[in-house]
């Protein structure tokens, strides 16, 4: 089974450093989508008080970026009537995006998951948190619950900033005009060779992070990959600011100006014997005109079947059942797929059955 893959998942374009400025970007800078992002985890946090998104004031305590999400930006467009289920929808669906564990902190946290509904106050809800999402006590479940915060935090900047039009889910900073990979699922620990040809959309660009979301198995901490550029730039530094997804900080091997295109190569190595999931999947935040996948599996080993993953919420594809459209596997143990014209949000790929 492969690891689930984000190859674009909330990647943003670094700032080049002033002499005058203050050290580089710091693990939460790296992932935040947008600038806003701490803004709207401290409103997402506010929501927690009281009865949560059940509040009778949930107008008056909702903050401009959440209002906006939920199309009441103006004041006095809505009351909390109209607004909760507008805005209890939009983050469903936005934790949807999220790790399961984390998504059903947050929303039990501020009182959307069925379960907490009806409790009237936060140290109820986690409560019920700490004994049936993490199985821990309440402070670890409140740090948890900030975590999760701070993950939804980054998809609603991403789906504001698409809300406004921006070219760009995350930035206009850079753009991907086409993205590659091959994955080998034989030998001792799988591994995957991605290859981006980037165009720069900015005045000087110079450095990119890339996101990768590694499951958890229960309790137990996962390894996680090592990547090595093997072309186009270096590897600067490795992050883990949130449980399960791993920030790469690649150095890009020139400087580019708007309309530069670039391209680079990195591999991304499992260890042998990390738990993996069964598909290989690439959710686009950012313009991407072309993604082909290419996976070779063990021709002694091959999978039951293989089926295209296309414009699909993350929710469909870890669910792992047969259905179509499937995909052939050749004499050799490849398969191929391409795609254009990709949406952002949605995963594009191939999922398959373990072996």
């Amino acid at each position: 089974m492969f690891w689930q893959h984000r190859p674009h998942n909330g990647t943003v374009p670094l700032r080049k450093p002033n002499t005058d400025s203050q050290p580089g970007p710091g693990a939460g800078e790296l992932v935040a989508g947008t600038p806003e992002t701490d803004v709207i985890a401290e409103e997402i946090k506010a929501l927690r008080k009281g009865r949560g998104v059940n509040s009778a004031e949930l107008l008056e305590r909702t903050g401009r970026h959440l209002r906006e999400l939920a199309g009441a930006a103006t004041e006095g467009a809505a009351d909390s009537a109209r607004i909760r289920p507008a805005l209890e929808g939009a983050l469903t669906r936005l934790a949807g995006e999220i790790d399961p564990q984390m998504r059903d902190a947050v929303l039990a946290s501020l009182g959307i998951h069925p379960a907490t509904k009806g409790m009237p106050n936060f140290t109820s809800r986690n409560g019920w948190v700490a004994l049936h999402v993490f199985d821990r006590g309440p402070r670890q479940a409140e740090r948890n619950i900030g975590k999760a915060e701070r993950l939804l935090a980054e998809r609603v900047a991403i789906e504001l900033a698409r809300l406004r039009g921006r070219p760009d889910a995350d930035d206009t900073g850079w753009y991907v005009r086409k993205f590659s990979a091959t994955v080998l699922l034989y030998g001792d620990a799988p591994v995957a060779v991605e290859r981006r040809r980037i165009v720069a959309t900015t005045r000087d660009l110079d450095e990119i992070a890339v996101a990768l979301d590694v499951p958890r198995d229960g309790d137990k901490r996962p390894l996680g990959p090592a990547a090595e550029v093997l072309a186009g730039g270096e590897l600067a530094s490795t992050d883990e600011p949130t449980p399960g997804r791993i920030w790469f900080r690649i150095r890009l091997d020139k400087t580019l100006q708007p309309g530069d295109e670039h391209e680079y190569e990195i591999a991304v190595r499992v260890p042998a014997g990390e738990r993996v999931r069964p598909y290989y999947v690439f959710t686009p935040h950012r313009k991407c005109l072309e993604f082909e996948l290419c996976v070779r599996f063990d021709s002694q080993r091959l999978p039951a079947w293989v089926r295209r993953v296309e414009h699909e919420d993350v929710r469909a594809y870890e669910v792992i059942a047969p259905r179509e459209p499937f995909v052939p596997v050749d004499a050799t143990g490849e398969v191929r797929a391409r795609f254009t014209a990709l949406h952002p949000q949605y995963g594009y790929g191939l999922q398959w059955a373990p072996a």
